[in-house]
C-alpha cells in the first residue's frame, strides 16, 4: 500500500512530542502507584502507557523520516496498547482476558499491520480493519469500568475511565477519513492529551476509591469484632455472674426461715443489694448487647429502648413504626439500635429536652430513622463541628452506619435538634 503520508510540521511534532510528556508522566504516575500498592491492574497500567509513549516515539520518527517501518512499528503498539488498556480493567474487576483471546488479540496487530502496510494498495481496506480493532477493545474497556459502576452504584473513578474510554473509542473511528488525511492536525494530538489526561484522573480516583472502600471494610471488620466481644461478655456476664448471685440470693431465701427477726432484716437488706446487683448486671448486658434485638427482632427491640430511656423521668420518649419494617441484616439492625441508644443518650446529655420523637419509616430502598427532640438544638454548631470536637459516639455512629452504605444527618430544627439515620433495606 502507498498510505497518505501525515505533512510533518514544527507544530504536529510539538503536539506528539507534548502527548509523549504526558504519556511519560502517566507511566510514571502508575508505576508509582503500583511500587506503593502492589496491585496487578496497577502494573498493567505501567505497560499500557509505556506501549503508548512508544507508539508515540514511532509516529515522531515516521513524521521526521517517512520510513514505513517506524508506521508499521506505530501500529503494533498502538494495538498492543489498547489490548493491555483492556487486560488493565479486566484484571482490576479480577476477571482475566481468557487465553484465547489474549493470544489472538497479541497477534492481531503485528500480523494486519504487515498486511495493511506492506501488502494492501486501497488504503480504506487496509485501515478499516485496524480502526474497528482498536476502538472495540477501547469500547470494551469503557464497557467493563461502565458496567462496575452501574453494580456498585458509587464509583467515581469507574466512571471517569468508562467515560474517557467510551468517548476514546469514538475518536478512534475518525481515523480512515479524518487523521490519516491531516484533517484533525494538531487537534487529534490535543484531543487524545484531554483522553490521556481524563485517564490519569479516572486512575487516581479508581485509588482513592479502593483505598476508602479498604477502610470502611476494615472498620465493619472492626466493628463486628467489637460487637462479638460484646456478646461474649454480655453472655458471660448472664449465664455466671448473674445466674450465681441468683443462686446466693436463693440460699440467702433458705437462710432466713432458721434466723431470728433480727437477723431477718439484716438479710432482707443482703438481698435487697443482691436485686440492685443483679439488676445492675442486667443492665450491663443489656447494654453489651440488647437481647431484645436478638428475641424479638428490631422495632420491638427499639420500642423498648425508647420506654427505657423514657423511664428515667428525664424527658419522655414517644415511638412510632411503619408496618411492616422488612427484615434487615444483623449489621443493619445493629447499626440501627446503636444509633437510637447513642441519639437518646445525647438528648440526656446535652439536649435538656422534655420530649423525643423517635420514628421508623420505609422511604423507598431506605430505611429511615428519626430521632427528633424539643430541646436547645445545636447552636452554632453542625455535626461536623461536633466529631471534631470530640464527639466521638457521633462519629462512631457514621461510621457504622456509612459502613452499610448508609447515611448519618444531624441538624437544628425550630424546636430543637434532629437526627436522621438511613441505611439500605438490603445490604
Amino acid at each position: 500500500m502507498e498510505p497518505f503520508t501525515p505533512l510533518t510540521t514544527v507544530t504536529e511534532l510539538a503536539a506528539a512530542l507534548l502527548q509523549g510528556t504526558v504519556t511519560a508522566g502517566l507511566a510514571l504516575l502508575c508505576g508509582w502507584l503500583a511500587l506503593r500498592y502492589h496491585r496487578t491492574f496497577l502494573r498493567w497500567w505501567v505497560v499500557a502507557w509505556t506501549l503508548y509513549f512508544l507508539r508515540i516515539l514511532c509516529i515522531v520518527f515516521f513524521l521526521g523520516s517517512a520510513d514505513w517501518d517506524w508506521l508499521y512499528a506505530h501500529q503494533v503498539f498502538t494495538g498492543w496498547t489498547a489490548v493491555v488498556l483492556l487486560a488493565a480493567a479486566l484484571a482490576w474487576i479480577g476477571r482475566p482476558l481468557p487465553r484465547r483471546w489474549a493470544v489472538v488479540a497479541a497477534l492481531f496487530p503485528p500480523l494486519w499491520s504487515w498486511i495493511a502496510i506492506y501488502q494492501l494498495e486501497h488504503f480504506l481496506w487496509a485501515a478499516l480493519p485496524a480502526v474497528l480493532f482498536l476502538s472495540g477493545a477501547t469500547l470494551w474497556t469503557g464497557v467493563v469500568f461502565a458496567t462496575h459502576r452501574r453494580r456498585t452504584g458509587r464509583s467515581a473513578g469507574a466512571t471517569a475511565l468508562a467515560v474517557t474510554f467510551v468517548l476514546w473509542a469514538l475518536h478512534h473511528l475518525d481515523y480512515p477519513l479524518l487523521r490519516a488525511r491531516g484533517a484533525w492536525t494538531p487537534w487529534g494530538y490535543y484531543l487524545d492529551i484531554l483522553f490521556l489526561l481524563g485517564a490519569g484522573v479516572g486512575i487516581l480516583l479508581l485509588v482513592i476509591d479502593e483505598q476508602r472502600g479498604g477502610l470502611e471494610r476494615l472498620s465493619q471488620r472492626m466493628l463486628t469484632q467489637h460487637e462479638e466481644e460484646r456478646r461474649r461478655l454480655s453472655r458471660e456476664l448472664h449465664d455466671e455472674t448473674a445466674q450465681v448471685l441468683s443462686a446466693v440470693k436463693m440460699q440467702l431465701s433458705v437462710l432466713a426461715d432458721s434466723l431470728g427477726s433480727d437477723e431477718r432484716a439484716r438479710l432482707a437488706r443482703a438481698q435487697r443489694l443482691l436485686d440492685d446487683g443483679i439488676r445492675g448486671i442486667r443492665n450491663v448486658t443489656d447494654a453489651l448487647r440488647p437481647s431484645l434485638l436478638d428475641d424479638l427482632g428490631l422495632v420491638p427491640a427499639l420500642r423498648s429502648l425508647g420506654e427505657s430511656f423514657g423511664a428515667r423521668g428525664v424527658f419522655t420518649v414517644s415511638f412510632d413504626s411503619d408496618h411492616p419494617i422488612p427484615k434487615l441484616d444483623d449489621a443493619a439492625e445493629l447499626a440501627l439500635f446503636r444509633a437510637l441508644q447513642e441519639g437518646l443518650a445525647n438528648v440526656a446529655r446535652h439536649a435538656e429536652a422534655k420530649r423525643a420523637t423517635v420514628k421508623l419509616r420505609m422511604d423507598g430502598p431506605m430505611v429511615t430513622l428519626s430521632v427528633a427532640d424539643d430541646g436547645r438544638g445545636l447552636g452554632e454548631h453542625d455535626a461536623a463541628q461536633l466529631e471534631r470536637d470530640g464527639h466521638m459516639g457521633l462519629a462512631g455512629m457514621r461510621e457504622r452506619i456509612e459502613a452499610l452504605g448508609g447515611s448519618v444527618e444531624l441538624r437544628s430544627t425550630s424546636r430543637g435538634a434532629s437526627l436522621i439515620i438511613r441505611v439500605p433495606a438490603a445490604t
